[in-house]
């Protein structure tokens, strides 16, 4: 179902059938000079909206505003206290009306916004007895073995490939990089020269494969996490 055409009763009926709710986590972040600042966000959203369609559940709108590190303009972070206290509260209202069963779709990382989601994911799960589900989509890509973050972690050619297959417009001309230089200059790690359409869509066939298979084997009450 679209995030931007749910009504309150659908959201009511969906909670009363006690299947999950999915929430995109992104980020406002420079992704090099072809990929544009909400790049998480628009990712993380992709894979929620298209887990909601394949299994009748619903996707949320995206978290956007998180935790960066503010290397750079477009990187724009929040506190690790104000992020946490943020989701808690997202979350702690859907609870209020019956919601029992959350997945958190990642499309940023990093150790802090790993930290925090686990720890208020686990607060909330202890206190209130619901399951909370968090996927991060580069750990999924890497346990698949389709993803190496030491060589293509930030605007390489998985998050291009990615954007190509889904929001090719938005993807700016990678003949900017004409050296490893070039690359290096603009913050990415990867190539996004080797990037394509058809990767991109098998990446996302196989993570979303890979997240329903891990979501049949999970603990009805509690937080559990793929990192």
């Amino acid at each position: 179902m679209d995030r931007y055409n749910i009504t309150w009763p659908e959201l009511k009926e969906h909670a009363g059938k006690q299947k999950p709710l999915i929430l995109p986590i992104g980020s406002v972040e420079g992704h090099g000079a072809h990929l544009p600042i909400l790049t998480d966000t628009l990712i993380a959203s992709l894979v929620s909206e298209e887990l909601a369609e394949r299994n009748g559940w619903i996707s949320l709108p995206p978290v956007t505003y998180t935790i960066a590190v503010p290397a750079r303009i477009g990187n724009v972070g929040i506190s690790k206290e104000t992020f946490g206290s943020y989701l808690r509260e997202i979350i702690e209202h859907f609870i209020e009306f019956g919601q029992k069963r959350f997945i958190l779709i990642l499309g940023h990382g990093g150790p802090d916004m790993k930290k925090t989601i686990r720890e208020e994911g686990t607060k909330l799960c202890d206190k209130r007895e619901i399951s909370i589900f968090a996927f991060h989509i580069m750990r999924v890509l890497e346990d698949l073995k389709l993803v190496d973050q030491r060589e293509d972690r930030h605007a390489g050619e998985w998050e291009t490939s990615v954007m190509l297959s889904a929001y090719g417009e938005l993807v700016g001309d990678v003949g900017i990089y004409r050296s490893s230089e070039d690359i290096r200059k603009y913050s990415v790690y990867g190539d996004p020269r080797k990037a394509s359409k058809a990767r991109g869509r098998d990446y996302l066939e196989k993570l979303l494969n890979r997240i329903e298979e891990e979501m049949k084997g999970l603990e009805p009450v509690g937080f559990s996490c793929n990192w």
